[in-house]
């Protein structure tokens, strides 16, 4: 899943955008469950997929992954820190490029998917056009972090989020994430699809991830939506 692959080069310009709006929109949508499936390579070239559930709840900000197959495990995203969880007791802790708060699960909710929350995240709008029904705009990042972070290019469709291009400062892309499939459950629309190309070293790294069955203001499965993560 894009939302726990690591990248460094990414590391200073997601953690840089903690001025996202949390404020829960007109419609009152505050967590998502859903069933999802990943794919991807890892990095010996082997296939890997994996299966599970996820849940997020705008107010605790935890993105709780329960994952069925092929481990059985919880995976716990708090900040920009993932817990990985087995049997009640945490086995490892790493590092990861986004903020739950930039979350495609907390951009849905709030209403802010459009343009990725970069309106309310310090960068700035340089210059926007329309092409072929899409709406193409392109955003700079901060003055005081030019010399590390690269502009970010974002193209929308009939008012949804449909693609993100990150550059390095040196306008090489670092990075594309496509936005598919959308749905529309009661006016809360999300993309069912996420593809995620990576570019290292001169090899572009692709992830899948697929979602389904998804629930909006679920009242069931309080213990994921607010999980507390062992401290052991």
């Amino acid at each position: 899943m894009a939302l726990f692959k690591k990248k460094s080069r990414l590391l200073a310009f997601l953690t840089l955008l903690t001025i996202v709006s949390f404020q829960i929109n007109a419609q009152q949508f505050h967590r998502i469950k859903s069933d999802y499936s990943i794919k991807y390579k890892d990095p010996q070239g082997n296939q890997i997929l994996q299966m599970g559930v996820v849940f997020y709840d705008i107010n605790s900000k935890k993105i709780v992954m329960k994952n069925g197959f092929p481990i059985r495990e919880i995976l716990v995203q708090k900040d920009t820190t993932i817990y990985q969880i087995r049997n009640e007791h945490l086995i490892a802790t790493s590092g990861t490029y986004a903020m739950a708060e930039l979350s495609v699960y907390h951009l849905a909710l709030i209403g802010d998917l459009n343009n990725y929350g970069l309106d309310k995240a310090g960068y700035t709008l340089d210059t926007l056009k329309s092409d072929k029904g899409l709406i193409l705009t392109t955003w700079s990042p901060p003055k005081n972090a030019k010399a590390y972070l690269g502009r970010i290019l974002v193209s929308s469709k009939d008012k949804q989020l449909f693609g993100i291009v990150f550059l390095d400062p040196s306008e090489k892309i670092i990075a594309k994430h496509l936005f598919r499939d959308y749905i529309n459950i009661d006016g809360f629309e999300f993309p069912t699809e996420i593809l995620v190309i990576t570019y290292e070293d001169d090899k572009e790294i692709f992830n899948l991830t697929k979602f389904s069955k998804i629930v909006i203001n679920g009242t069931d499965n309080e213990e994921y939506y607010n999980y507390k993560i062992p401290s052991n």
